[in-house]
């Protein structure tokens, strides 16, 4: 396939575009600046320097694309930096009407579903713009008839294991963590999933047993 990745240059996007290189495909990676450039050196790799959350780049991005995912988030939890959630999916949206492009893959977070715990109920309050923004973003993917899978998720580690758990519409038990590599791994299986269209899935990291 031919797959466009948002946020190439960050620790889940890096992931999504050498897994999806690894798995054969090829992949439109985007990245802010030229010095934001992953350290891959593969010829199905294309690196394409712009802004995601503008749907002018984003038409160059998608044309001739299968899909895109997009792993972009706020690197903190403030209104201006989680805002990159509700903007890169208006981006998205109109990016894909004009290109036609229909399956359109995100991370975002889990603190969207109901609160289970103490310290679920309190996170939202602490992290309200992150929930806000994230919860934009999903609803204007649902409401534009894209072919979308949203994968909500809680901490990310950095440990190498590409295992995990996804359940719809919860974080499977004891899956409040998932490493960057495992959201990258149910990213790219959840692609080519039918049954993975328009489902919201909770991924979490894989059982010990």
């Amino acid at each position: 396939m031919r797959i466009a990745v948002l946020g190439g240059n960050g620790q889940t996007g890096k992931l999504v575009a050498q897994l999806a290189l690894d798995r054969g495909h090829e992949v439109a990676a985007t990245v802010r600046s030229e010095g934001k450039r992953p350290d891959i050196h593969q010829a199905a790799l294309t690196v394409m320097v712009g802004d995601p959350t503008d749907p002018k780049f984003l038409v160059d991005v998608f044309r001739g694309r299968d899909a895109v995912v997009s792993t972009l988030g706020g690197s903190r939890p403030t209104k201006a930096s989680t805002s990159v959630y509700p903007r890169s999916a208006s981006a998205i949206v109109q990016a894909s009407r004009e290109t036609g492009l229909k399956r359109v893959l995100v991370s975002s977070t889990a603190l969207l579903f109901p609160s289970r715990t103490l310290l679920e109920r309190i996170l939202p309050l602490i992290v309200r713009h992150t929930v806000r923004s994230a919860r934009e973003m999903e609803q204007s993917l649902k409401d534009a008839g894209l072919d979308w899978t949203v994968a909500r998720c809680g901490f990310l580690t950095n440990v190498e294991d590409t295992n995990y758990r996804a359940e719809v519409d919860r974080l499977p038990p004891d899956g409040s963590s998932v490493s960057r590599a495992g959201l990258a791994s149910f990213l790219l299986d959840a692609i080519e999933r039918s049954d993975a269209i328009c489902q919201v899935f909770g991924v979490g990291k894989a059982s010990k047993h």
